[in-house]
């Protein structure tokens, strides 16, 4: 074998090395991210310090500050006050989320839930959310030639969506902080959740007013949410 024949296997197996060290780095890094996502999932820096007196207006607050706090709770929050808006169905909607919140939250406490079975039904929530918002089906104004199927299939998204409301309730009931009352906490949880549905509803409405592309822009919203739940 000649010199350069040779040095050009020995290149190419640098390369090839190298190749798979790459690989093996995205591999090890997809992994660590996939474990790390419960965590992620269910950060709620600070809010716990206002309940070390166990006072229940500072429970309150801390409720309130729950779903601010948690980035999984606000996406979900925020987006489907903005799809409840885009279906025409924001009432019906606004009590079966706040049903699914109050079962889950009492559930959780009356029985032990397997915390992986919430987070990963967390994360499957606000996938399935960010399709939802990315769908022309979901908007009524693009579904006016088949109103009847339309609202059995956004019937059914209510009713699918207030069910996976319950895992949010559940998580929260279960980050209920040490000393605190469990019923100011609550109260603080539903009052910062159904605001944020209305503020969704709020930017919704805004989108469908001042601009024209708003089914763009609001997918754009949704895209970003769902990354900043995965990947911050």
């Amino acid at each position: 074998m000649s010199t350069q024949a040779s040095k050009t296997m020995t290149k190419n197996k640098t390369a090839k090395n190298l190749i798979d060290k790459a690989a093996m780095t995205r591999t090890l890094a997809l992994s660590s991210l996939l474990t790390g996502l419960p965590t992620l999932v269910f950060a709620h820096p600070g809010h716990g310090v206002m309940t070390a007196d166990g006072a229940f207006g500072n429970s309150v607050l801390s409720g309130i500050m729950h779903p601010l706090t948690g980035l999984d709770h606000l996406v979900l929050a925020l987006g489907m006050g903005m799809l409840l808006t885009q279906m025409h169905s924001f009432k019906k909607g606004f009590v079966s989320l706040s049903l699914g919140l109050v079962a889950g939250f009492a559930l959780s406490l009356n029985m032990s839930l397997n915390s992986t079975f919430i987070e990963s039904g967390i994360v499957l929530s606000i996938v399935l959310l960010t399709m939802a918002l990315m769908s022309r089906y979901f908007n009524r104004e693009f579904n006016q030639s088949n109103e009847a199927s339309v609202k059995t299939w956004h019937n059914l998204a209510i009713a699918g969506f207030g069910a996976l409301a319950m895992l949010h309730g559940a998580a929260h009931a279960i980050e209920v902080p040490a000393n605190s009352s469990t019923t100011g906490f609550f109260i603080g949880m539903i009052i910062a959740m159904l605001g944020l549905y209305t503020v969704g509803r709020g930017v919704v409405t805004y989108l469908n007013t001042h601009l024209q592309d708003s089914l763009m822009i609001q997918r754009v919203l949704a895209v970003v949410g769902l990354c900043g739940v995965l990947f911050i």
